[in-house]
């Protein structure tokens, strides 16, 4: 997967995160409606999923930077 926040003069790039955004939306949608829960249990559970994919993302990019770049 690309580097979502890899600086490029100061910007970042969000080319990927509709793809996250989507995925997540699907996701929380079939675990909310599998448990039973409410649409609004839908939207929080998308957003933690979304919050917790691009962290994930976010902390495996700066290991890896900080792993390359170490003298």
């Amino acid at each position: 997967m690309k580097n979502l926040f890899k600086k490029k003069d100061s910007e970042l790039d969000f080319s990927s995160l509709g793809t996250i955004l989507s995925t997540s939306v699907a996701t929380g949608v079939a675990i909310a409606n599998y448990s039973g829960k409410n649409p609004k249990t839908a939207g929080i559970i998308s957003a933690g999923i979304s919050l917790l994919v691009t962290g994930l993302i976010r902390a495996l990019d700066d290991d890896t930077f900080s792993s390359n770049y170490k003298s």
